[in-house]
């Protein structure tokens, strides 16, 4: 007979040992969080105002090709 040393294998090969020890059930992974209320959406409409506005990254009125945006994502995420 062979012994199986996992934990996972049949409780039924260690039958020697006269007491058995219980175990809490654990979770693998731990509990998932939600991802909102982000810090930016939780803000109150008050505080939003006072804020300098949003600024919208446009293409020149009479460009008619593409552009290239050529930043970092620190560049890009920076706010002044």
């Amino acid at each position: 007979m062979s012994y199986v040393s996992s934990p996972l294998g049949a409780s039924s090969l260690n039958t020697s040992s006269g007491s058995s020890r219980a175990l809490p059930i654990r979770p693998s992974f731990p509990h998932s969080r939600p991802l909102r209320p982000f810090v930016s959406i939780s803000q109150s409409a008050s505080s939003r105002s006072s804020k300098k506005p949003v600024k919208f990254i446009e293409p020149p009125k009479d460009s008619k090709t593409v552009f290239v945006l050529d930043l970092t994502q620190g560049e890009l995420s920076r706010q002044d």
